[in-house]
């Protein structure tokens, strides 16, 4: 019986231990295409679990689909990196928006990526083009 109860205590420990690893997670929901000179709103959330206040960063690219040079500034992607501050329980919301220049060809890549501290995550889609 004793054997069990300190079996029984110690998984429910780790169960503790293991919920307040701290985590990042993105989410968005990228387009399926886009059409060329067509603007987008990229919506994006960081969902975390961090109980104290820090300051993370948020960076969207965007890059050839081919050539994997970046095309932000062709894809007038002003405001490609957020800085956000964690608070419990909610999540940092915010928008990228770019162009498609009316002359490109092919696909291209949006990477996300977030950062606090050590602890990072990121997110790829890759998104054709037509006429």
């Amino acid at each position: 019986m004793k054997q069990s109860m300190i079996f029984a205590f110690l998984f429910l420990m780790n169960i503790n231990i293991n919920a307040q690893n701290p985590f990042l997670k993105i989410k968005a929901k990228a387009p399926n295409k886009l059409k060329l000179g067509q603007t987008y709103v990229l919506k994006t959330s960081v969902v975390h679990n961090f109980n104290i206040e820090k300051t993370g960063g948020l960076t969207c690219t965007l890059l050839n689909g081919k050539t994997h040079v970046s095309v932000d500034g062709w894809f007038i992607n002003i405001f490609p990196f957020q800085y956000f501050t964690t608070i419990l329980n909610t999540p940092f919301e915010t928008e990228f928006s770019f162009t498609v220049p009316n002359d490109y060809k092919g696909n291209f890549e949006i990477n996300l990526v977030a950062n606090v501290d050590q602890i990072k995550d990121s997110i790829h889609f890759v998104v054709p083009t037509y006429k």
